[in-house]
């Protein structure tokens, strides 16, 4: 077991896994009777003067805590130490120390602790006359980090495991699930989070993925508000993935900076698709990692999970603070996150949320399943057969039916607007997007301006976003908001005649397909500029500032021009409610994955199921 120290770091090899060794704060190692000049591996086992060491407390120590640990290994079996107590004041009885031998320790330790000292059970390394923790290496294989951190020895910031970024294969690290004890106080204690790079860190630049951007502004000095919540409640946050750039289209075949990351699932070269493709692809490619951030716009967080395979949850628009996310369309700019299991959401969103006032808590209203005619079904029958099945799974959970409508058709009945424009969807279709444009250009202006003087040159963005900046200056002051004031009158419409927002007896949900589920490969031909209607799917969640939980409902088979076998290509759909439905979405969502017969939870790699 070789000791390979770099300048800043200590690394070890236990059989053929990694770790980087992280100075544990309190060195209580120190007063064992460890030694050697080697690295000692240690398991520390937390005992209590007076309670006894039996047989069944060693095998609930080892099922709830040893078996679901990706960090232990058996060889830390070796030098067991107790640790809380001295030997005098422990029973070890006899079933227990036949459990210890077939475990295969050989040295059994005491060392005294007290109430002030706080030692996590769990496996530890004695190197150096120092207490270490053991952080298992792990490699970024679908590159999709452009910087993994681990904790600074002092002052509790996070420090880049490397130097390098954006690489492929890269080294993450992460801490034993054993140290960690979820509780009311902290409740994600220990979950392990990756965060887009769109999104601050304290003490490293946000880079959006453009070296323009890095280079022209400084590290941040605090964490993003939504970060923060998380940091407080214990989540690990383990580094920064990528996006695409500057936070808007850019095709595999566009990424000249920074390679895009790869999608795990199918033959593992579809696109990963959408601006939060990293945060999804990375959850989609890597049992070690729980949950993920990103941010979402107009579909750069719900087409990432539909591409790779995995949950995630546009909020409420405003349900949170945005401080330290970069966004430059405010209006429809929100955080979003991904995960594996619909079953963990309800306890994310509580935390991430707080006690906002927005946040409407679950209750045993009826609940009202529109299937809009608009979307569904779509062109793609086996596509349209795993909806159809997920909305059968919540008419059943719900024991109700879901209610056909057509928005075209209501809004040409109603015509909020006037009977001049009774086509919504003619109506709507520079809605969504001109705002966007023009914002997004405006907003820039310093970037633009500031490198400029910095450099003496324009900065680098890529093509797609210098065709949106021409499109932009072609736009008004008085066309973009022209073009709000129509999204504020769909919007109160949809709010007002189709989700009946204010009903305080009936929730109203709508199910909608995310595209349409076919093959796009990563070195597909790139497809043409295109402006995406406001009628789209896609805007009804930023135009009515409500939740979206977007959820995978199975593969459907393709076959691959690169394998050259069938493959499973993942497919999902989204679910909507009224702004503050975000606890309640999560449920549903839940509700009909397991009506269907859907897993609720997705694994990683090549399928989801």
């Amino acid at each position: 077991m070789p000791s390979v120290p770099s300048e800043n770091t200590v690394e070890i090899t236990v059989g053929s896994v990694g770790f980087v060794l992280i100075p544990n704060e309190e060195n209580f190692l120190k007063h064992s009777r460890l030694q050697g000049t080697s690295p000692v591996l240690t398991l520390v086992y937390r005992t209590t003067p007076g309670v006894p060491i039996t047989k069944k407390a060693l095998s609930e120590f080892r099922s709830s805590r040893l078996d679901r640990d990706d960090v232990f290994q058996p060889d830390f079996y070796e030098n067991l130490v107790f640790f809380g107590a001295r030997r005098e004041d422990v029973h070890i009885d006899s079933a227990a120390n036949d459990m210890l031998q077939s475990w295969g320790v050989k040295t059994q330790t005491f060392v005294p602790g007290s109430s002030t000292v706080d030692v996590p059970s769990g496996p530890y390394v004695y190197v150096d006359e120092k207490t270490w923790q053991p952080w298992r290496t792990y490699h970024d294989f679908n590159a999709c980090f452009m910087v993994a951190f681990k904790p600074q020895t002092t002052g509790g910031s996070l420090v880049a495991v490397d130097s390098s970024q954006a690489g492929l294969n890269g080294k993450v690290i992460v801490p034993s699930r054993c140290y960690f004890n979820p509780s009311g106080a902290r409740p994600l204690d220990g979950a392990r989070i990756s965060v887009k790079d769109s999104i601050d860190i304290a003490g490293h630049k946000t880079t959006l993925c453009n070296r323009a951007w890095m280079d022209l502004y400084p590290p941040k000095d605090k964490h993003a508000a939504c970060v923060q919540t998380f940091v407080d409640a214990g989540a690990i946050i383990v580094g920064k993935v990528k996006l695409q750039a500057m936070i808007m289209r850019e095709e595999p075949l566009e990424c000249v900076e920074f390679t895009a990351p790869f999608n795990p699932r199918a033959d593992g070269y579809q696109v990963p698709s959408g601006s939060s493709h990293a945060s999804a692809a990375g959850i989609s490619s890597y049992d070690w990692l729980d949950f993920s951030l990103g941010s979402d716009t107009n579909g750069s967080g719900r087409k990432p999970a539909s591409y790779n395979g995995c949950f995630s949850i546009r909020p409420s628009t405003g349900i949170m603070s945005t401080q330290g996310v970069v966004a430059f369309f405010p209006e429809f700019d929100m955080p979003v996150f991904f995960g594996r299991n619909i079953s963990r959401f309800s306890d994310f969103i509580s935390v991430w949320y707080g006690d906002s006032p927005m946040l409407r808590k679950p209750s045993k209203v009826a609940v009202k399943i529109l299937y809009p005619s608009d979307y569904l079904p779509t062109s793609n029958p086996p596509q349209t057969h795993l909806i159809e099945k997920f909305i059968s799974g919540l008419e059943s959970a719900l024991d109700t039916t879901r209610t056909k409508v057509s928005l075209a058709d209501l809004w040409k009945t109603d015509c909020p607007d006037g009977k001049e424009h009774d086509d919504v969807a003619k109506y709507l279709d520079t809605a969504g997007i001109y705002p966007f444009y023009y914002d997004q250009y405006h907003n820039l202006a310093d970037f633009r301006n500031g490198y400029a003087r910095e450099y003496g040159k324009p900065p680098f963005v890529h093509r797609a976003l210098l065709w949106q900046w021409d499109i932009a200056k072609t736009i008004s002051k008085e066309e973009r908001d022209e073009c709000l004031r129509r999204c504020e009158v769909y919007r109160e419409w949809l709010l007002e005649e189709v989700f009946k927002a204010t009903s305080e007896d009936t929730i109203t949900v709508m199910a909608f397909p995310i595209e349409s589920g076919q093959p796009n490969y990563r070195d597909t031909p790139l497809p043409p500029y295109g402006n995406l209607s406001g009628f789209n799917p896609l805007h009804m969640s930023p135009i009515m500032r409500a939740p979206e939980v977007t959820a995978p409902v199975g593969d459907i088979p393709y076959r691959s021009i690169v394998t050259n076998r069938e493959e499973p290509l993942p497919i999902a759909v989204s679910l909507i409610g009224a702004p503050g439905t975000d606890l309640i979405l999560a449920g549903l969502v839940e509700k009909a994955m397991v009506g269907a017969g859907f897993p609720t939870e997705v694994k990683t790699g090549r399928s989801v199921f």
